[in-house]
C-alpha cells in the first residue's frame, strides 16, 4: 500500500509547467480568476525511471553527468547543471600491468577524452563481413550528445575516431544504448536512443513532456562518415480530454509512448536471401496521467503503466522503417503484483528466420521471485510471429549488486545469437538455485530445432567463490564455434572489482572450456563513474572465423587519475606491444638522445624514467607514437635502463650505454698521460737531453696535473649545470 502512494505522489510531483488554462465553469456562473499563468521546473516523465535502461535512468533522475537535460543557462560559463567532472590528481608513473593471458592480447584503451567529462560505457562492436579486420565500436561518450564510433582496420591494434552520427533534428540528446551492425555488403548501422520534448494541451491546460525514441544511422563507408539519421521508432504524446461537466473542472487523460532499451540487427530477407532486411526491437512503455485540479491549480495523477515489446524493419537500409508489430504480452506496471517485459534482442538465422528473445518478470514482482526469458519466432520478416516459447526460468536478480553501487539487473536480459545451422543460443545471468551465498552465474541455454524445445541451462563460470559474474555477451563463429564473455569478480575478496573472463564451445553449448582471464588489469566500478553507479547495461563480443574481439567498460585509469572509464578492448592474436628506439644507443654523458616510441596508448602521457629515475615526461599522438629527446645525466660509464610507461601501463625499455661519466675521471687523467707523458716523465726526458732540470721547474711541474685536474673538474660542472638546465626545460 505503501509503494502505491508513494507512486502516485512521484507522478503528482512530476507536474509540467503549466503555463496557460482556458475558462472554467462554475456552478456559480462566475468566471473563475486564474490569474497569470504558471510555469513549475518539471516535465512530464515515466513515473519509474528504474524501469528503464542505463542512460534514460540516469538522465531523467538527474545523474547524467552531463546535465543535459537539466540544463541551467545562468550559470557560469553555461556548464550542465549537476554536471560531475573527473576529479583532480597527478599522474604518476605506472608499474608495468600483468602480462596479457596466454590467450589473449595486451588491452588497449580505445575511447578517448574529448571534453572534460572522461566518462565513457555501453560499448558494442561489429564486424564487417567483407573483411574481419574492420571493425566498428560504439559507445556513449558524456562528451556528446550523440553515440560516438571508432573504426579499426587492422583488427583493432589501432583504431580512428570518435566520429559522430548526428542526433535527429527535433531530438534533445542521445541517451544512449547504442547497437552497431553490418550488412553484408558491408554498410554498418548504428541505432541509439534519444529524448524529445513534446508539447501537449489537455484538459484546457498545456504544458510540456519528455519522451524518448529510437534512431538509426547508415554509413557507406565503414564508420567513417555517417548519413542523415532516421526516427525509426519515436516516442510521442497522447491526449484525450474527457466530455465537459457542468459545475466541474475540465479533464482528461495524457498517455506518454516512451521507448527503451533497443537492440538492432541485420540478416538475410526470406522472400529475398540476396538482400539483407534491418531489424529492431524495443520496449515500449506508456504511461497514464488523468489531470486533476487542487482548487484552480492543475496536476497530474499516474492512473496506470504497460510495458510491451515491439519490432520494426527497414528493407531500405534504414531510411523507411514499418509500422511497430507486437512481440510480447502487454504487461502492467501498477498494482500489487508489478510484471514487466524488458531487454528484448533480435537475431537472425541464416534462412531468415527471425527471433526476439525478452525477459518477463512474470506476476510474482519486479526484481523479486522468478524470471522467464522468452523467444518469438517469425519467418516473413516479422510481419506476425508464429510461435512464442519459454526459453529458460531463473531466480531474477537485485537491481544492485550486494558488494556494489552500480545497477546489475540489465545481466538477466537475454543475449541472443544463431549459429551456422540455424541454432538459437541465450546467455543470461541469475541466482544459483541451491548456493544461497551465490551472487549470480552465467547460464546458457540453447534450441536446435528453431525455438520449439530448449536444453536445461548450462553453468559457464567455473569458478568456485560464489561472487558475482555479470554483463554476459555471446557470439557464434562462421565455424560454428561459441564465444562467451562476461565481468567477473573472483578475484575480488570484496566482490567489487572485476575482471573480464572468457570461454568457449565448440559442442553447441554442452561443454565449456576453462575459463581464461582477458583484462590485463582489474576495474574498480567506484573509480570509474561518479558514485559507481553506471558501468553501463552491457559489454560485447564479436567473432570471425580466426579471432575474436572483446570491448568493456574499463576503470584502469581512475586507480591514478580520478574518476575515469574508458572501453578497453582485447582479441585473441596477439598485437604489436609497446617500443623505443634511442639515437644514438650510446655516447658519452652530458649529450642528448632522442627517443621514439610506437604502439603505446594514443593521446596518452608518458613517463620517461633513465637509471631508476623519472627524467621527462611527454604525450603520444593520435596513433600513439612519440619521438622526444632527453639530457642523458653525468653518471658512470655503463649500461643504463632508459624506460618508457604511459598512464595506461604500456611499458617499453631500452638501454643507452654510457662512454664518460664521474667514475672514469682517473681513466682520463691516464688517458692525458698516456697521450703527452707524466710530468715526471717528461723532466726525465728533459735531463736525458742535457737540459738541466732546475729544482723550480721540478717543483713546478707537478702543478700540471693540479691544472688538468682543475680543468676537468670545471668542465664537468659545466655539464652538470646543462643539464640540469636541460632536464628543468624538459620537465616544464
Amino acid at each position: 500500500m505503501m509503494r502505491k502512494w508513494l507512486s502516485a505522489l512521484l507522478a503528482i510531483l512530476l507536474v509540467v509547467g503549466f503555463m496557460s488554462y482556458s475558462d472554467i465553469a462554475n456552478a456559480n456562473e462566475d468566471e473563475a480568476e486564474l490569474g497569470a499563468p504558471i510555469e513549475l521546473s518539471e516535465r512530464v516523465s515515466f513515473f519509474e525511471p528504474k524501469y528503464l535502461s542505463g542512460g534514460p535512468a540516469l538522465a531523467l533522475t538527474g545523474q547524467d553527468p552531463s546535465g543535459r537535460l537539466f540544463w541551467n543557462k545562468d550559470k557560469e560559463e553555461s556548464s550542465p547543471e549537476g554536471g560531475l567532472q573527473a576529479a583532480g590528481g597527478g599522474a604518476a608513473a605506472l608499474v608495468p600491468y600483468r602480462s596479457p593471458a596466454d590467450k589473449f592480447s595486451r588491452n588497449i584503451l580505445v575511447s578517448q577524452d574529448r571534453g572534460r567529462l572522461p566518462y565513457q560505457t555501453e560499448p558494442h562492436i561489429a564486424v564487417n563481413p567483407k573483411d574481419p579486420d574492420h571493425i566498428l565500436m560504439a559507445t556513449i561518450d558524456y562528451n556528446f550528445p550523440g553515440v560516438s564510433n571508432y573504426v579499426s582496420i587492422d583488427g583493432g591494434a589501432t583504431w580512428d575516431g570518435p566520429y559522430q552520427p548526428q542526433v535527429p533534428r527535433g531530438e534533445l540528446t542521445g541517451v544512449g544504448d547504442p547497437v552497431v551492425a553490418f550488412d553484408r555488403k558491408g554498410n554498418v548501422y548504428v541505432s541509439q536512443l534519444s529524448v524529445k520534448s513534446v508539447d501537449f494541451s489537455v484538459g484546457g491546460a498545456i504544458g510540456s513532456a519528455y519522451v524518448m525514441s529510437v534512431s538509426v544511422s547508415s554509413s557507406s563507408d565503414g564508420g567513417f562518415t555517417w548519413d542523415e539519421t532516421v526516427v525509426s521508432s519515436p516516442g510521442d504524446v497522447y491526449t484525450f480530454d474527457y466530455p465537459p461537466v457542468e459545475g466541474e473542472n475540465p479533464s482528461g487523460e495524457l498517455w506518454l509512448y516512451d521507448v527503451d532499451k533497443s537492440w538492432l540487427t541485420v540478416g538475410p530477407d526470406p522472400n529475398n536471401p540476396e538482400k539483407d532486411m534491418l531489424y529492431l526491437s524495443y520496449t515500449l512503455f506508456i504511461s497514464k496521467y488523468r489531470l486533476v485540479w487542487l482548487e484552480v491549480l492543475p496536476f497530474l495523477e499516474s492512473i496506470d503503466a504497460l510495458s510491451v515489446i515491439e519490432m520494426v524493419r527497414s528493407d531500405d537500409n534504414g531510411r523507411n522503417w514499418s509500422l511497430p508489430v507486437q512481440v510480447s504480452p502487454v504487461t502492467q506496471l501498477m498494482g500489487m503484483n508489478t510484471r514487466l517485459v524488458q531487454g528484448s534482442q533480435p537475431a537472425v538465422a541464416p534462412d531468415g528466420t527471425l527471433y526476439v528473445a525478452y525477459m518477463d518478470s512474470t506476476d510474482d514482482g519486479f526484481l523479486m521471485g522468478e524470471a522467464e526469458i522468452w523467444v518469438a519466432a517469425s519467418k516473413d520478416r516479422g510481419e506476425t510471429f508464429y510461435q512464442n516459447e519459454r526459453a529458460a526460468t531463473f531466480l531474477e536478480l537485485d537491481y544492485y549488486p550486494r558488494t556494489a553501487s552500480f545497477r546489475m539487473w540489465a545481466s538477466s536480459f537475454p543475449q541472443l545469437t544463431t549459429g551456422p545451422g540455424g541454432e538459437i543460443y541465450v546467455g543470461y545471468v541469475a541466482y544459483s538455485d541451491d548456493e544461497l551465498m551465490d551472487s549470480g552465474d552465467v547460464f546458457m541455454v540453447s534450441s536446435l530445432d528453431g525455438g520449439q524445445n530448449w536444453a536445461l541451462p548450462v553453468t559457464v563460470n567455473d569458478d568456485d567463490t560464489g561472487r558475482f559474474q555479470f554483463y554476459p555477451a555471446i557470439a557464434v563463429d562462421p565455424e560454428g564455434g561459441l564465444h562467451m564473455m562476461w565481468a567477473d569478480t573472483r578475484d575480488d575478496p570484496t566482490e567489487l572489482a572485476y575482471h573480464i573472463y572468457y570461454s568457449s564451445s565448440q559442442d553447441q553449448g554442452k561443454t565449456w572450456e576453462f575459463n581464461s582471464r582477458v583484462s590485463d588489469f582489474a576495474s574498480n566500478p567506484n573509480y570509474a563513474f561518479p558514485g559507481g553507479r553506471f558501468i553501463g547495461d552491457y559489454f560485447a563480443i564479436a567473432a570471425t572465423s580466426d579471432d575474436v574481439y572483446m570491448v568493456w567498460a574499463d576503470s584502469r585509469l581512475g586507480e591514478v587519475t580520478g574518476m575515469n572509464q574508458k572501453i578497453a578492448f582485447a582479441r585473441k592474436s596477439l598485437m604489436s606491444t609497446p617500443s623505443i628506439f634511442l639515437s644514438p644507443p650510446s655516447g658519452s654523458a652530458g649529450r642528448d638522445i632522442t627517443i621514439q616510441g610506437s604502439h603505446f596508448q594514443p593521446e596518452s602521457e608518458i613517463f620517461i624514467i633513465m637509471g631508476g629515475v623519472l627524467t621527462s615526461t611527454g604525450r603520444t599522438s593520435q596513433d600513439g607514437t612519440f619521438t622526444t629527446t632527453i639530457f642523458a645525466p653525468i653518471s658512470g660509464e655503463g649500461t643504463r635502463d632508459i624506460v618508457v610507461s604511459d598512464i595506461s601501463g604500456n611499458v617499453a625499455m631500452a638501454s643507452f650505454f654510457t662512454e664518460f661519466g664521474f667514475d672514469t675521471f682517473q681513466h682520463s687523467i691516464e688517458a692525458i698521460e698516456n697521450s703527452f707523458g707524466s710530468p715526471q716523465q717528461n723532466l726525465d726526458d728533459l735531463g736525458q737531453q742535457g737540459i738541466p732540470a732546475s729544482p723550480t721547474a721540478k717543483e713546478s711541474f707537478p702543478w700540471l696535473s693540479a691544472i688538468l685536474a682543475g680543468a676537468l673538474v670545471i668542465a664537468l660542472a659545466a655539464l652538470a649545470a646543462l643539464w640540469y638546465r636541460r632536464g628543468a626545460v624538459n620537465q616544464n
